[in-house]
């Protein structure tokens, strides 16, 4: 995908997605990232931090969360295909993972590289974006 595509389905996603990280009873996503239990994943979908204590009510947010992602991207799948630009779902979602990355991952919060490592980003060093990142 061109450059100027991949940032407009990556605010039309983002937007589309946001919704999901309120308040829905118990602790929010965005407490939970700040707490070192979930993170962002190089993939485009919210992980769960290894050796984190899962309670099944946050684990059933998340997986709702990655569902409405998967919706947004479908969406924008199918705009970039009607407005004739090639793409696949994994490209979409990945070009909203390369955006996140760089501009919402927070000191502290953990996120999952491209090559499956989970990292802790650092006030010195920025989240490790993909290879595919522009």
């Amino acid at each position: 995908m061109k450059r100027t595509a991949v940032f407009a389905v990556c605010a039309v996603a983002l937007a589309l997605a946001a919704p999901a990280f309120g308040q829905a009873g118990g602790q929010t996503l965005a407490q939970a990232r700040a707490a070192g239990l979930i993170g962002e994943q190089a993939d485009g979908y919210l992980g769960f931090v290894p050796g984190a204590d899962i309670s099944a009510e946050l684990r059933g947010r998340v997986n709702q969360n990655n569902m409405q992602r998967r919706a947004a991207y479908t969406r924008q799948l199918d705009q970039a295909r009607a407005e004739g630009r090639v793409a696949t779902l994994e490209e979409i979602a990945y070009a909203v993972a390369c955006d996140v990355f760089e501009t919402r991952i927070a000191v502290g919060e953990f996120y999952r590289t491209e090559a499956g490592q989970w990292r802790q980003r650092t006030a010195d060093q920025p989240a490790e974006r993909g290879s595919r990142c522009q």
